[in-house]
């Protein structure tokens, strides 16, 4: 059988895939893991922006804000002295708008990558009382890093794992992460779950070959029974992975919180790289 044509695995030119992210910053320690990751990704010749929505409604004694605008100052010289020790450009944003995500999605669309923090509360949770980071999942059409430190002794970004569905999708999803791994120096572990066959699925076959091309030695192809979540989940871990690149399917608001890649984004021991789909529904 003949495998479907790629056209990835040249090496990537001198740009970054992510010269210019968006952070959105808390204050939580997670959101400060954002800017870390971002800026490793962004590399020196990149350019980070950093944006505290406060979010404020009301007046006098019903004022409120996600964010205490006396310490949004505070909270962006922390992220700033972040980014300047990894010898990364930064500007600030102080935007007093909301709700949060909605702001944060509005000025993701002028970047290239969008970083927060991981959910720090369990899926269903998340679905309950609308956290940021839940919320914008829902609907982000600017790739998405969640950002969380992984559980291995691992850097950043040193060991990745790419999840394909062995759809035509999946080829923009694998081609990121070759390329970041290129950038990176790193390896990339390509996984499949719910295989019923020991062999490689023609497109995985592909795919596989393609990252060898690039990363000589540094890739490796897994097919497992497993469903596709406890298969990149078990991956992740047992390959101390401390990257997860996975391409997310829209799909209405019910079934968008159970898919997949937001479970997986709750679940992982790392942080996890979401590619939006290509033609997203207006």
């Amino acid at each position: 059988m003949s495998r479907p044509e790629t056209t990835y695995a040249r090496a990537p030119g001198s740009g970054r895939a992510f010269a210019d992210v968006l952070c959105a910053v808390d204050g939580t320690r997670r959101s400060y893991t954002a800017v870390e990751q971002a800026a490793v990704l962004a590399g020196p010749t990149g350019r980070l922006t950093l944006m505290a929505v406060t979010a404020v409604a009301g007046a006098g004694a019903y004022r409120s804000a996600a964010i205490d605008p006396k310490r949004v100052n505070w909270i962006l010289d922390r992220a700033a002295q972040i980014a300047e020790r990894a010898g990364v450009d930064c500007e600030r944003v102080v935007d007093p708008g909301g709700p949060p995500s909605a702001e944060i999605l509005r000025a993701a669309s002028a970047h290239e990558l969008l970083a927060l923090g991981a959910p720090a509360m369990s899926w269903l949770g998340g679905a309950l009382v609308g956290d940021v980071a839940f919320e914008t999942m829902k609907s982000f059409t600017t790739p998405l890093l969640m950002a969380r430190p992984p559980e291995a002794a691992r850097p950043f970004a040193e060991r990745i794992l790419v999840a394909s569905d062995a759809l035509e999708e999946s080829d923009r999803v694998v081609e990121l992460a070759g390329r970041l791994a290129f950038e990176q120096g790193s390896s990339v572990v390509l996984v499949h779950g719910g295989a019923d066959s020991p062999e490689l699925p023609a497109r995985l076959q592909a795919q596989a070959h393609e990252l060898e091309l690039l990363l000589p030695a540094r890739s490796e192809a897994l097919l497992e029974p497993a469903g596709a979540r406890e298969a990149i989940l078990d991956a992740a871990r047992s390959r101390e992975a401390s990257l997860i690149v996975i391409g997310s399917r829209r799909r209405s608001s019910e079934h968008a919180l159970g898919s997949v890649s937001r479970r997986i984004v709750h679940d992982a021991p790392c942080s996890v790289l979401l590619v939006p789909p290509e033609d997203p529904p207006r």
